[in-house]
C-alpha cells in the first residue's frame, strides 16, 4: 500500500522526512513557569495547494484538485505531560497524511511558489515553517524513523491523540519546545494526483507524500 512506498523511500534515504529538529537551535535548559498549572495550545491550520491546478504532461493539460484541509490541532501540557489531538477534515480519503510540529515562524502562502508551478511544495515551505521538530506519528517520545501517520478514511477525516513526556520531548529536539511559537504542518495528497515533476521533495521521498496541504500556528488558549 502508500505505506510501503513511503517505506522503500524512507530506508533509502535513510530517515522519514529528513529535517531533524536537534538542529533548529542550540541545546539549551528547558524552563516551565508555572509548571504545575495547565496550558492549552491550539492551531487552526490553514489549507495550503488547495483546490484546481492545471497541469501539463506528454499527453497535454489535465486539471489536478487538492482537497481543502480543514483541521484543528490542540494541545495541553501540565507539569511533564503532554497531550496533543489532531482532528482533520477534508483531507484525501484512504491516504496516509505525515504531520509534524515545525520550528519555523509563520505559514506558506502562493507566493511562496518560487518556481511558479502552481504548488507549494515541502523545499519551498522549508524557509517559512522551518524544519521538523516533533513527528506526530504513533509514539512522541521515539525520534527514530516512523511511518506511522494517521490515514484519513473514506470521508477524508481522522483523528489522532497521543500523549508524551515533555522532558523526553525536549530532550529528544534537544532544546525547549517552545510551542506557542511553532507551527503544525499537515502533508500528503493522493498517490496518484499528477503532481509536475517540479513539486520537490525530500531524498527518497514521492512528492504526494511531502506536499504540504495544511499549515497553522500554535497559539496559547
Amino acid at each position: 500500500m502508500k505505506k510501503s512506498v513511503l517505506a522503500a523511500g524512507a530506508a533509502a534515504a535513510g530517515i522519514v522526512f529528513a529535517v531533524t529538529g536537534a538542529a533548529a537551535f542550540p541545546a539549551s535548559a528547558s524552563h516551565h513557569a508555572n509548571a504545575n498549572k495547565s496550558h492549552r495550545y491550539v492551531a487552526e491550520l490553514a489549507p495550503l495547494n488547495a483546490g484546481q491546478h492545471m497541469v501539463s504532461g506528454d499527453s497535454g493539460e489535465q486539471t489536478v484538485w487538492i482537497p481543502t484541509t480543514d483541521a484543528t490541532a490542540d494541545i495541553r501540557i501540565k507539569a511533564d505531560d503532554f497531550r496533543i489531538t489532531v482532528r482533520a477534515r477534508g483531507v484525501t480519503p484512504g491516504t496516509l497524511h505525515p504531520q509534524h510540529i515545525h520550528a519555523g515562524m509563520q505559514c506558506p502562502t502562493m507566493a511562496d511558489d518560487a518556481n511558479h508551478d502552481g504548488f507549494v511544495d515541502v523545499i519551498e515551505g522549508l524557509p517559512k515553517y522551518g524544519p521538523i521538530l516533533v513527528s506526530l506519528d504513533s509514539d512522541l517520545n521515539d525520534f527514530g524513523m516512523s511511518l506511522d501517520f494517521p490515514t484519513a478514511d473514506d470521508r477524508g477525516t481522522y483523528r489522532y491523540r497521543e500523549t508524551a513526556s515533555m522532558s523526553a520531548l525536549e530532550d529528544g529536539i534537544m532544546g525547549p519546545l517552545d510551542v506557542d511559537t511553532r507551527h503544525v504542518v499537515i502533508h500528503g495528497v493522493d498517490p496518484s494526483t499528477p503532481l509536475p515533476d517540479t513539486v520537490a521533495s525530500l531524498p527518497g521521498l514521492p512528492a504526494w507524500a511531502t506536499l504540504p496541504v495544511g499549515c497553522g500556528e500554535i497559539e496559547l488558549r
